[in-house]
């Protein structure tokens, strides 16, 4: 008698959330429906629903698999000694590879977040618990980084780190948009940026 091979449920859930991305990629989150994702993986619509009871649960666990992993970097940065300065730019760097790594999710989150938008609403989950989080910790390092005489004294954290952000909220545009952009490029400017914040007369006025 044949032996049956065991089926690895997680590797199966990952390839059908996989196969869901690459659609609403292609197709926009929107067009995309359950028998479609099924269809791709070439399994029963009824056997789909026993790993996920929508196309929106797909979304939200990709979506944590990809913050998680990101997030983890986090802390083993804010953990390190070095500087807020070096912690920052570390920091940076590890999102805008994120970002570049994720083109093709990154393009769902932004058709994902423009559906939401249309129909009035506004999405609370892992996204915007995110993008909060973030803004936080850029927040925290810049104020250390004051505090400690590594960016100038006239620094207003805030504003400082909306500029900051910013730089991410552009290389979405551009990734998604265009997919005209390069990490080389971004972390150019965010070098430039950082290298402003430091104490130099007359450079930093306009973040007080």
């Amino acid at each position: 008698m044949a032996k049956k091979h065991a089926i690895n449920h997680k590797e199966r859930k990952r390839e059908i959330r996989a196969v869901g991305l690459r659609l609403f990629a292609r197709l926009g989150f929107a067009a995309v429906n359950f028998g479609m994702i099924a269809k791709e993986c070439g399994i029963a619509r009824t056997l789909l629903y026993t790993y996920f009871k929508d196309k929106r649960a797909i979304f939200n666990e990709a979506v944590r698999e990809a913050t998680s992993s990101v997030e983890a970097q986090y802390r083993e940065i804010m953990r390190s000694r070095q500087s807020a300065d070096a912690k920052l730019r570390q920091l940076c760097i590890a999102v805008f590879a994120m970002l570049f790594d994720n083109r093709d999710f990154l393009c769902v989150i932004v058709d994902f977040l423009c559906e939401f938008r249309r129909k009035g609403r506004i999405p609370v989950d892992n996204i915007m618990r995110h993008t909060v989080g973030l803004k936080r910790i850029i927040h925290s390092l810049i104020v250390e980084a004051k505090h400690r005489g590594e960016y100038d004294s006239a620094i207003d954290p805030n504003r400082a780190t909306s500029l900051l952000y910013s730089q991410f909220e552009v290389v979405v545009l551009r990734i998604a948009v265009s997919g005209k952009a390069e990490i080389s490029d971004s972390i150019d400017k965010m070098n430039s940026i950082l290298l402003a914040f430091r104490p130099q007369d007359g450079v930093l006025r306009h973040f007080s």
